[in-house]
């Protein structure tokens, strides 16, 4: 073999070791490089997924509740759940509830275990049911969202409004109030379910209300006659002196020395209130016993509705009386010296107004008690009262021009009711209003205009000019309180018929909320 062709076939057998291991290299730089590209991938892919899962993605849309045949995310069922939340937060001082703790390290019922974020998952779901079930109902009867729209947008504004005066975006104050899966489409959709399920809820409460005979009001008033009539009685209390429960060098009383004071101070009032029963029974009336004493607990001739606006010192007591009967009722504190006069059904008729206030605004003092408006704000005040008069001068001046006028431009109420005030009794408004609706002289149609300046120091929010619409008088309050009583019992067994066909549960998204 030539040396040549020996030389062709040794570069014909492969490379020499020095390209092989060059090769080898070049492979495992290779392998490295792919293997640091897939683990940079897998690391890219866990980042993307820790942020979406941070930022509530996947939570919001988990299956949180169903609703008959809807499945409610986290985020929409969280709409319901701050509702909740929110309405128990008011009050959290009085029932226990603590803001700044969690909702599922709180007990609303300890010895059944029962936690807050239990008791608001479960407000939630009712609520969801009921908001779905009339919302449905609404839809049912003929009823569209376009009825609402305008409401919707109403509320998206204030809230809007609300989110700015506390420094927040409209996103950011919905996610404050409502969690952080909420967003504006899920809070606009679930509000105007609402706003349905409000319309329907109306729409049966006035079919019901207007729908008892007087057959059906005199049966009712038949079984609740305590709760209808009125009441007439005059009273007197004569409280126990207080006694000190130490001596004259400061030294603490023995038990029994104190209960001997109190007994002692007791019988002195029992004394003295048996001294006035005998004047009033021998013909002294209980306003000159009032002032003769002094007496800051009493009242003569005092009229109430309803027997439970009686105290229950002495409530029953006073109704197994005669008329004219003087009793005297002892507690553990003094005595009552109580006289019934009388009980009837008022058949005195209600009154029915619209009005549009043109608020003096006013601030809040020290004491949590509304300050007189400045002279700047009556001024401001009267300006757009006089606008008001001369846009009411200028319509047809009819109730309607009225009410529309009144959803316009009025200081009060929420721009859909017309301004209307309904089966009102004297009492009930501020006083130039009161003296204005209430008098003897008022016919239907009349107009006029008041205005409301209170002492300073009134908790009044009515400060301001109040242009009136005397729509004329209404039945009785006690047809008015037989009508809503029954009403509200059917109204609720309506619901909860409607409400029965629609199945709940809870679903694993719930988890999310209240932790």
């Amino acid at each position: 073999m030539s040396a040549s062709r020996e030389k062709k076939q040794r570069q014909s057998a492969g490379p020499d070791q020095k390209t092989v291991k060059v090769q080898q290299e070049q492979a495992a730089r290779r392998r490295t490089t792919i293997v640091y590209s897939v683990i940079a991938a897998v690391i890219a892919v866990l980042v993307a997924a820790l942020l979406v899962w941070r930022s509530g993605f996947f939570q919001a849309r988990a299956s949180a509740a169903t609703v008959g045949d809807e499945t409610l995310t986290a985020a929409e069922l969280s709409f319901y759940y701050y509702n909740a939340r929110q309405s128990t937060a008011m009050y959290g001082s009085y029932v226990g509830f603590d803001t700044t703790k969690s909702d599922d390290e709180q007990f609303f019922n300890e010895s059944e275990g029962k936690t807050y974020r239990d008791s608001f998952l479960e407000q939630a779901l009712t609520t969801a049911q009921q908001h779905k079930a009339l919302a449905d109902e609404a839809v049912k009867n003929g009823h569209t969202e376009s009825e609402v729209k305008d409401q919707l947008n109403d509320a998206i504004a204030n809230t809007k409004q609300q989110a700015a005066s506390n420094g927040y975006t409209y996103g950011a104050y919905l996610k404050a109030m409502y969690g952080p899966y909420m967003s504006a489409g899920i809070y606009e959709k679930l509000y105007t379910r609402y706003l349905m399920y409000a319309l329907a809820m109306n729409s049966k409460g006035e079919e019901l209300y207007n729908g008892y005979t007087q057959a059906e009001l005199d049966a009712y008033y038949e079984e609740n006659k305590d709760s209808l009539d009125t009441f007439e009685y005059s009273h007197l209390y004569f409280p126990a002196d207080s006694v000190d429960t130490k001596d004259a060098e400061g030294n603490d009383l023995s038990e029994d020395e104190v209960a001997k004071l109190k007994e002692e101070a007791l019988a002195e009032a029992k004394e003295k209130a048996e001294e006035v029963m005998e004047a009033i029974k021998d013909g002294a009336d209980f306003q000159s016993q009032i002032s003769k004493y002094e007496l800051t607990t009493g009242g003569d001739h005092v009229t109430v509705v309803g027997s439970s606006s009686i105290n229950a010192t002495y409530r029953d007591q006073l109704l197994k009386q005669d008329k004219g009967g003087v009793d005297m009722v002892e507690t553990d504190s003094g005595y009552y010296i109580i006289s019934f006069s009388d009980r009837y059904l008022s058949d005195e008729p209600t009154r029915d107004v619209r009005h549009i206030l043109a608020r003096a605004e006013s601030t809040t003092g020290e004491d949590n008690k509304l300050v007189a408006p400045t002279d700047e704000a009556w001024a401001a005040a009267k300006a757009k009262m006089d606008e008001i008069q001369a846009a009411w001068d200028a319509s047809g001046k009819t109730e309607d021009d009225f009410a529309k006028l009144a959803n316009e431009k009025s200081d009060d109420g929420d721009g859909t009711t017309g301004g209307l005030y309904e089966r009102n009794t004297e009492g009930y408004f501020v006083p130039e209003f009161n003296d204005w609706v209430f008098d003897a002289a008022r016919k239907s149609g009349d107009v006029g205009m008041v205005q409301h300046s209170a002492e300073e120091g009134a908790a009044s929010g009515y400060y301001g000019y109040h242009l009136i619409y005397y729509v004329g008088e209404n039945e009785p309050v006690w047809m008015g309180t037989a009508r809503n009583s029954l009403a509200s019992e059917a109204q609720q067994a309506w619901v909860d018929e409607l409400t029965a066909g629609y199945a709940t549960a809870l679903a694993d998204g719930a988890n999310y909320l209240g932790k």
